[in-house]
Order: structure tokens, then sequence, then C-alpha cells
């Protein structure tokens, strides 16, 4: 029975320890992000209905609610549109499902509230879904417009569109795809099953094999240059030979999805979303410089061909097209950050100002009938600033309690000003490493705030670690010493307290190093 326990006590331990580590990844940003979408048959997937998830990052906090038909809107009992309403529906990718925003902050929903302040009886459909490419969401239309009846169709593609276009999956995900003369190629998709870890440790020590398929979409630019994945070939000015496919295939999905309009009495519009690097020179500067662009001279590529490329085909299928890049620029010289800095998509800002393009050009377009003409002047909601300000309050409660607490408790030696004076200002050493440290990892790439966290936590633990010095030894023979008596029911609560004990007594030993290790709380 002794060596049950024993062996017992040693599986807590190893539990113990994986559980610490799953945390920390998950802490910086490594674990699993939840996912919205199941397995479509036809279009390779699509939202799962009743989804409630939330995904969160250093740049944004958002959660996503799908309905019961699969759409990131209101709650839809049924498709059929409400009698005397104008019906907009959006397709698009994660740019118009709101990938990194809260729904008051994305453009789909800001122009929606504008045109019902206007006193117009008209209700916007969101069909974005992450990771479409346009023949999806051309196919999503055909197979389903007929139901939602739309009045108006807006188009919002990007630029990896135009590559994902021409192929049959998406990544290991199978998809649809249209000839160039806009007929539909593909048929019933093949379920690929689920293979993404559930875990962070998962994530860290299986990550999905990069087989010969993945090996596929990536291609040298340049003679003896870095690899470089073939959704940015669009950006290059002397495109590669597999490119023209796509651009034909592209050309194919318009096609399909003016018919379908045609089909429907709708009228379509199409504006495709700008990325970072077309409106920002800046960060057209760091993409240059990253790892996905490196090696290639800033003459040879443009951020702004794929949105050309867009804009002209439209010309020529005579769709009406938008190019938003003006107005977005404008906002970017008049001091309005657009995009996140780390992911690539719009900021609530930006969110805003892509919505006060689209009404102010769909208004010049009149893309209502007169029976929905406005009634009165319209407004857009000012979105959020992001991340809730709320340390200011948590400080201040912080620095209540555990200013009373100590100056009770040491009465007889401190002057209560004096001990609300200490913990102040201990606890604004405390938040000023925290808050900076999360806007310095804000401000620099991915890369390099994932491994200074790192580097971080390992100086800390391994000052704690030379600081306890032979004290090391006897935590290990406490440890070593309840693992051989087999008391593992007790192992959590030692690990917790050793932990806990060992951190408190390295903060003690120097005023500079306790914020620090407090911090790690």
């Amino acid at each position: 029975m002794k060596a049950v326990n024993v062996l017992l006590a040693v599986v807590v331990s190893a539990l113990l320890a994986l559980l610490v580590l799953e945390g920390g990844l998950r802490l910086i940003g490594r674990g699993p992000q939840p996912s919205l979408n199941e397995f479509h048959p036809r279009l390779g997937w699509s939202k799962r209905p009743g989804t409630d998830v939330r995904r969160k990052s250093t740049e944004f906090d958002a959660r996503f609610q799908v309905n019961e038909q699969g759409l990131r809107d209101d709650p839809m009992p049924d498709t059929k549109k409400p009698e005397g309403t104008f019906r907009v529906v959006c397709l698009g990718d994660s740019f118009t499902l709101g990938f990194t925003v809260a729904r008051e902050d994305l453009f789909v929903d800001q122009i929606e509230s504008w045109w019902r302040s206007q006193g117009r009886a008209v209700d916007v459909v969101n069909a974005g879904t992450e990771g479409y490419s346009t023949d999806q969401e051309a196919l999503w239309l055909i197979e389903n417009g007929a139901a939602f009846e739309p009045d108006l169709v807006l188009l919002f593609p990007y630029e990896n569109d135009v590559y994902w276009n021409g192929q049959l999956r998406y990544e290991r995900f199978p998809k649809p795809r249209f000839s160039p003369g806009g007929e539909l190629e593909t048929g019933e998709l093949e379920d690929p099953g689920r293979r993404e870890p559930h875990s962070a440790l998962g994530k860290l020590f299986f990550p999905p094999a990069r087989g010969a398929a993945d090996a596929a979409h990536w291609f040298e630019p340049i003679e003896d240059g870095p690899s470089l994945h073939k959704d940015f070939a669009p950006l290059l000015r002397e495109p590669p030979a597999f490119l023209a496919d796509c651009i034909a295939r592209t050309r194919g999905a318009l096609i399909a999805l003016v018919r379908e309009c045609e089909r429907l009495g709708a009228r379509l519009v199409v504006a495709p979303i700008p990325a970072h690097s077309a409106i920002d020179p800046a960060y057209a500067e760091e993409v240059f410089k990253d790892l996905r662009m490196g090696g290639l001279a800033t003459d040879l590529w443009s951020a702004d061909l794929p949105v050309d490329l867009f804009l002209r085909t439209a010309a020529d299928l005579g769709i009406l097209a938008l190019d938003a890049r003006p107005a977005l620029r404008a906002e970017l010289e008049a001091g309005t950050e657009l995009y996140y800095r780390h992911d690539w998509h719009l900021d609530p800002a930006g969110n805003r100002a892509f919505a006060t393009f689209l009404e102010r050009e769909l208004d010049r377009l009149e893309v209502f009938p007169p029976s929905h003409a406005a009634q009165r002047p319209g407004r857009i909601s000012v979105p959020a600033s992001g991340r809730a300000r709320i340390w200011p309050w948590v400080f201040l409660g912080l620095w209540l309690v555990a200013g009373t607490t100590y100056a009770y408790t040491y009465r007889r030696e401190e002057k209560v000003a004096g001990s609300y004076a200490k913990v102040g200002a201990m606890l604004a050493a405390i938040f000023a490493i925290w808050l900076g440290g999360l806007a310095l990892l804000d401000a620099l790439p991915a890369r390099v705030s994932q491994t200074l966290v790192l580097l971080f936590l390992t100086g800390v633990l391994g000052f704690v670690v030379y600081k306890l010095g032979r004290r090391v030894f006897t935590i290990g023979e406490l440890l070593k010493a309840f693992v051989e008596r087999g008391h593992w029911y007790l192992m959590p609560l030692v690990v917790v307290l050793v932990t806990v004990g060992s951190l408190l007594i390295v903060a003690a030993s120097s005023p500079f190093v306790a914020p620090f290790i407090y911090t790690l709380f």
C-alpha cells in the first residue's frame, strides 16, 4: 500500500508541475484558441449555432455569440425578412466577422446603427466567417441568399483571398472552388476531423506536423532567398506563375457572385479591406523587415496590389466598387491608430473609420430606394477605447485593505500615515512594473515580447533560487519526505505553501526585489 501512495505522490507532484506550466503558457499567449466553427459539407466550415466563446490577447478582448442561423448577429429564429425592411447582407472573412472587436465596435454593426438612427427600416446580416475566401463567400450566398432575401450585398475581400481562391484546401481543411468562368467545381467535401490540441502543452509538444500539403503553400520569391507563404504572392510586382490561376479563379468567384445577386434581385457592392501595410508606411517598413518579406527589396512588392486587383476586376465585371484607402490614410494622418500592432485586424477606431467611409460612399451611390430615405441625421457610436481602465480602482481597493491591515498590525511601531505611505509605494512599484511591462510588450513584436516574458520569469525565479541558497536543499528534502511517506493527498498544499513561503522570504530580503516578486502574484 505504501508503494501505491508513493507512486500517487509522484504522480500528483508531476501533475502540479504540468498545471503550472500549462498556466504559464496560457499567460504568455501560447494556449489554444476557442473555435467558433464546425465542418460544413459544402463550404468547408461554418460557425456553430449557439456558440458562445471569448478570445483574449494583450490587445483585444472579444466575445462571440453565434445565433440560431450560425451568424454573429442578433437572435434570429428564422431567416424571413420582416415586411417593409431593407436587408443588407455582408460577406467577408474575419474582418467582417469582427475577429478582434466587440460587436458594438464592429463596422458591420456600426453602419447598421447609423442607418437605424436615420429612421431607416434596415436589417444588416453579418455573414462574415473567419478564414473564408471570396469563393466561400459567393457560395454562402448561393446556398443561403434566397432564405435571407437581400436587397443589397456588400462584399469585403482581403488580400489573402486571391491565393486561397485558387486552392481546394485551406491548410488541412477542404474548401470549394470556382472555375475561371464562374462555375462551381466542387460538391460534397470530406470532413478532415479534429486535430487541434486542447491544451497549451499539447500545442507546445505536439504541434500539427507540416506535411507535403503544407509545404506546397510556400515558395522562394527570389533564388536562394527566404521562403514566403504563397498568400503573400499577390503583393509581388512580378507575380509568380502559379498566381495566374488564382487570379482567374478570383474573377470566377466574383462572376458567380454577380450571377447570384442578379438572380436574387440584389445590388452588389465590393469594398476591399486594405491591409495595415497599405495604409501605414511605417508599418509597411516593419513588414519588410519581418521574416515574411525578409530578403525582398521594397520595390519588389506593394501592399496596394491586392486592393488594385479587386477594384480592377470589379470594374471589368461592372460591379460597383469602393476604395477605402484614401479615407483610412487621412484618418491615420490625423493621428488615429486604425489597426492593432501585433494582430493585423482593424481596431475599434479602425472599424469606426471604415464604417464612416462606407456610410458616406453608399449614401453617395443611393443604394436605398425612396421608401427607405433617411428621416433625420444619423450618428455613429464612438467605439470603446479597448481595455477597460479598472486598474485605478483595483489599486485604491488594495491600498485601502492592505494599508489598513498593515497600520493595524504595526500600530505600535508605525504611524498610520507612514503605514499607508509604505503600502502605497510598494503597490505603486508593482503596478508600474505590471502596466509598464504590458505597454512595453504591446510596443514590441510578438516574438520579442514572448521572449522577454520568458527571460523575466527565468531571471526572477533564478534570483529566488539564488537568495534561498541552502534552503533549496531543505525544501527538496521536505518534498522528498512527503513523497517517501506516501502523503500524496497533502502534496498540493505542501507545494503551494513552499512556493509562496519561498517567494515571501526572498521578497523580504530586498526592497528592490520585492515589487518584482509581488508582481508574480
